[in-house]
């Protein structure tokens, strides 16, 4: 179901941005580049499509809506979770379940809907618009998905072609998640708008390519991170996929991986597709990225890098300490890790870290982040410090305004699985900080450099492997006795995000694109 915040009736909007779960509810991270390039494009009118998991899966808004926001739409994956039915309310199921296996029983052609999403099941091609143009024709309901005997064709087939030593019963179950939600997001009124961009690829890039093949405006997509890569990491460490025993045979052991998260990772690879292929530009953020998207599909002439961008204070403001001179008064290392306390974050593996280093350095450790998306994975971090005995240096502050977070700190931890391009490094070089990350995304030429005039610049932090807590702990230990190469590397990042990172930049590019895309 869709809910539209009050808006004047009128022309369309410039820019609909779509987003997932993010804008305007999360704080940080691609909610602070949307809110930025929002506020960057005064001139424009902006719409925000927000696609959530389910309602109430959010808190209030993190940010206030800029002026020149006219609508918020939200939509959501899923229903809210219901009683079972009895008495009468089953029995009315029951003859809506009857009614549509007719109906599926008599249709005359079959479904294109459900041609579709068989493609999407079965074959590993690139996406077009004939596929796109399938899948969102609605001619087939949720209910008649669920429960008609086309539907029950389909999954013998993709039973017997890709998942024959699975459950019948777990791969329906499975069939459901991956597509129910795109059934119940497909449907929504495209909101009205003269180019639409969306800024990630997935739900929000599906839809977004829906839209633009309704109204015939064009689409632009951003991806921060791969979206397809990401979604294959959660997948690798979902311990709701049964994996499949090593032979029919009941003495064998071992297992291998199930076929079925062969077909989640399909199903999220052809969303990127889809996206791409309707994209009349997309937008990424490094070289790193852009190979990626090329491998997935995505078409190379269409493909355009644009850098993060932040404001960089004067030296003198008291943002920023590059000048300053080197400090060894003994006090601890004020590290801070700025980000959403998630496992993609690998936030236990930056515990392990500053436990590590404490062997040998004073660390006065700061987890600067939203804690509200993942409480299962926010305990664990908890357990893991009250178990390692570092209540009294490690302490979780929660989201804290940019401005008041790097003037505390002495350097600047990332340990992610998978970045796009960290605005959390260029804040940290704003502030004259040094940065140690893993080689996820952009980070690798964030700090060693992307040009030859960048890497001429000097390194301006450390790179470590991703999941190897002791080369994180090996760096935080060189700098914290080190004040003199803090200070270098410190100096070189403010240089870099200077020369090569400026918000003024970005924003102007994205001027010079949406001006191509907004004409009437």
């Amino acid at each position: 179901m869709l809910e539209v915040s009050e808006a004047a009736a009128g022309a369309p909007d410039d820019v609909c941005l779509l987003v997932e779960g993010t804008y305007p509810y999360v704080a940080g991270g691609v909610s602070a580049w949307v809110h930025d390039i929002i506020k960057g494009h005064p001139e424009l009118r902006f719409s925000v499509f927000n696609i959530g998991s389910k309602a109430g899966a959010y808190g209030p808004p993190s940010y206030v809506l800029p002026d020149n926001v006219t609508r918020l739409h939200q939509t959501y994956c899923s229903e809210l979770e219901t009683t079972p039915l009895a008495g009468a309310a089953r029995a009315r199921l029951d003859g809506e379940i009857r009614a549509f296996r007719r109906r599926s029983r008599s249709r005359l052609p079959p479904s294109r809907v459900l041609g579709a999403i068989r493609r999407l099941s079965l074959e590993t091609g690139r996406g077009d618009d004939r596929l796109l143009e399938d899948l969102t024709c609605g001619d087939l309901s949720i209910g008649e998905f669920l429960h008609g005997h086309q539907t029950f064709d389909l999954l013998a087939e993709i039973a017997e072609k890709v998942a024959p030593q699975a459950s019948f019963l777990d791969l329906f179950w499975h069939l459901r998640a991956i597509y129910v939600p795109i059934l119940r997001l497909l449907p929504a009124a495209a909101p009205p708008a003269r180019c639409y961009h969306t800024v990630s690829t997935g739900y929000a890039g599906l839809c977004g390519a829906a839209f633009s093949l309704r109204t015939g405006r064009p689409l632009i997509v951003t991806e921060h991170g791969i979206y397809s890569r990401e979604r294959n990491m959660d997948l690798a460490r979902a311990s709701w996929i049964k994996e499949q025993p090593a032979a029919a045979d009941a003495i064998a052991v071992g297992a291998r991986p199930s076929p079925l998260r062969d077909l989640w990772s399909r199903s999220f690879r052809a969303l990127s597709q889809l996206a791409y292929q309707r994209a009349s530009r997309i937008v990424t953020l490094s070289d790193v990225n852009r190979a990626r998207q090329i491998a997935d599909g995505a078409r190379a002439s269409k493909i355009s890098i644009v850098p993060n961008g932040v404001d960089v204070p004067p030296s003198d403001s008291g943002g920023a300490r590059p000048e300053a001179p080197p400090s060894d008064d003994g006090r601890a290392l004020r590290v801070g890790f700025v980000g959403r306390v998630v496992p993609i974050k690998d936030v236990i593996s930056f515990i392990q870290a500053c436990h590590l280093a404490m062997a040998d350095v004073a660390l006065d450790v700061r987890i600067i982040g939203p804690i509200g998306e993942d409480p299962a994975y926010v305990r664990r971090c908890l357990t893991l410090v009250e178990t390692l005995g570092l209540t009294a240096s490690v302490v979780f502050t929660g989201p804290q305004p940019a401005h008041l977070i790097y003037s505390e700190l002495d350097v600047v931890v990332l340990t992610s699985f998978s970045e796009g391009q960290p605005l959390v490094i260029l804040e940290a070089y704003a502030a004259g900080l040094p940065v140690i990350a893993t080689d996820v995304g952009a980070c690798r030429e964030m700090i060693e450099g992307r040009s030859a005039p960048d890497r001429f610049l000097g390194s301006s932090g450390v790179v470590t492997r991703v999941g190897t807590a002791s080369e994180t702990a090996a760096a935080l230990v060189r700098l914290a006795r080190d004040p003199t190469l803090r200070r270098r590397l410190g100096t070189a990042g403010r240089k870099r995000v200077l020369r090569f990172y400026r918000r003024q930049d970005m924003i102007d590019s994205y001027r010079s694109l949406y001006r191509d895309m907004v004409s009437p």
